[in-house]
């Protein structure tokens, strides 16, 4: 098995922030379960620093935290899940505003 190179990793990562986005910007991907998986993404993608894509969605996703974004979601009970409904619908909202001109732009700039 060979070895990927350092290049060939951080384009690996753009790649798939780059999926991430177009399917999100399609409409495919809830705007917090996008945030949720790009902001680590694009953390590791090496990327300008103060990059305003990669802030703009590092904002949302600090806000995730203990919130039943992704997998973890599965494990939530339907009360709690409904209980947290008000605040996840306006984590959107925000998000939406935030984050989805970001989105676009990562899907611009690294979808294929």
């Amino acid at each position: 098995m060979e070895k990927m190179s350092h290049a060939e990793y951080i384009e690996q990562l753009q790649h798939e922030a780059g999926r991430v986005a177009v399917a999100t910007v399609a409409g495919n991907l809830d705007i917090l379960e996008a945030c949720w998986v790009l902001g680590p993404l694009l953390a590791q993608a090496e990327l300008a620093p103060g990059d305003p894509d990669a802030h703009a969605i590092g904002q949302v996703c600090s806000e995730l935290d203990g919130l039943p974004v992704g997998e973890a979601r599965a494990l939530w009970s339907s009360q709690a899940l409904e209980r947290l409904a008000p605040e996840l619908e306006s984590l959107k909202r925000w998000a939406l505003q935030l984050a989805m001109p970001a989105i676009q732009s990562v899907a611009a700039r690294f979808g294929v």
